[in-house]
């Protein structure tokens, strides 16, 4: 096994998608959520040593992963927080594309566990607002996403 930042970025690659296709059952196994889990953390936590020239982009939606299993798990706060960070992230680096619909996807749906319907419903706004101004193909993606929040019509 190597260390090297191209084997991380492999890794990293693989454990994200290994995560997506676990998000996408329609039902999981205990088993399941916790390797959902997992390997959302490490794709996160892989990106961290790499050079990779979009590592800002990677680790918000990273976090913006980890943010969306933790929430399909019931885990509000820790959801929150993740959330949290990849907004705070997309905003520092003045990204007002589809990065920033999503993690206004990811707030509102953190919010949504936590039952916190007003905060839900301001971050479901913000996000329904960008939407307009993505391609095709993100306003699908992140408005399918953002249609699978609990309470949003």
């Amino acid at each position: 096994m190597s260390d090297s930042p191209a084997w991380r970025v492999d890794e990293a690659k693989a454990a994200f998608n290994g995560a997506w296709d676990l998000i996408d059952l329609p039902d999981r196994t205990a088993d399941q959520q916790r390797a959902m889990l997992l390997r959302a953390a490490a794709s996160r936590a892989l990106w961290e040593g790499t050079d990779d020239p979009d590592l800002e982009s990677r680790l918000a939606v990273g976090d913006w992963q980890v943010a969306h299993v933790l929430s399909w798990l019931g885990a509000g706060e820790l959801a929150l927080l993740f959330a949290s960070a990849a907004a705070e992230r997309v905003r520092a680096n003045g990204w007002t594309d589809w990065r920033l619909a999503s993690v206004e996807e990811g707030m509102a749906r953190a919010y949504a566990v936590l039952g916190d319907g007003p905060a839900r419903d301001r971050h479901a706004d913000a996000c329904r607002a960008l939407l307009d101004d993505l391609d095709d193909e993100d306003r699908t993606i992140i408005g399918g996403q953002l249609a699978t929040v609990p309470g949003v019509a």
